[in-house]
């Protein structure tokens, strides 16, 4: 009984240890793809914690993207912003996942498409969903993420891997 507790203490220090604590400042760069278009995406973000199981964050990025419309292709440069919140979870000390919602605003401009109607600049919204986690390196305040997030209107799902500073 005595070792149990002394293992939980112990088990609930180091993972309370490792938070992120109130008043951190996070930002970052992050590579991946959109699995449903063929593209990449980059984007530089930045995230604050409130209070340290929450984090508040915004993006900019940048997306080149081939639609599959069926008869022809389509080319899109896309400049999405985005909005997030996420709840953070410390299981390990070096491990710490997250998930949450937010908001993606994005212009687009369709630079490649035989259809005259597909042609031009357009702009739309859509909400999302994400996960992650956050792994901690051995050099101090850098880790690295992994992130998969669903856009709900576009029905379109990436993958991003990146780097985080804090500060």
């Amino acid at each position: 009984m005595k070792l149990t507790t002394a293992l939980m203490t112990v088990a609930a220090t180091l993972c309370i240890s490792s938070l992120a604590t109130a008043g951190d400042l996070d930002v970052g760069a992050r590579y991946g793809r959109t699995i449903e278009q063929d593209g990449n995406n980059l984007e530089v973000a930045a995230r604050y914690f409130p209070i340290p199981f929450l984090s508040l964050g915004a993006s900019l990025g940048y997306a080149n993207l081939r639609y599959d419309k069926g008869l022809y292709y389509k080319k899109a440069d896309t400049m999405p912003l985005g909005g997030y919140a996420n709840a953070h979870l410390p299981l390990i000390p070096f491990v710490k996942p997250y998930a949450g919602i937010g908001v993606l605003y994005y212009s687009v401009n369709n630079i490649s498409s035989p259809n005259q109607l597909d042609r031009g600049e357009e702009h739309s919204g859509t909400m999302t969903v994400q996960g992650g986690a956050d792994i901690s390196l051995p050099l101090p305040k850098l880790s690295l993420n992994i992130e998969a997030r669903r856009l709900i209107n576009d029905r379109q799902t990436q993958l991003l891997g990146g780097i985080w500073f804090r500060f």
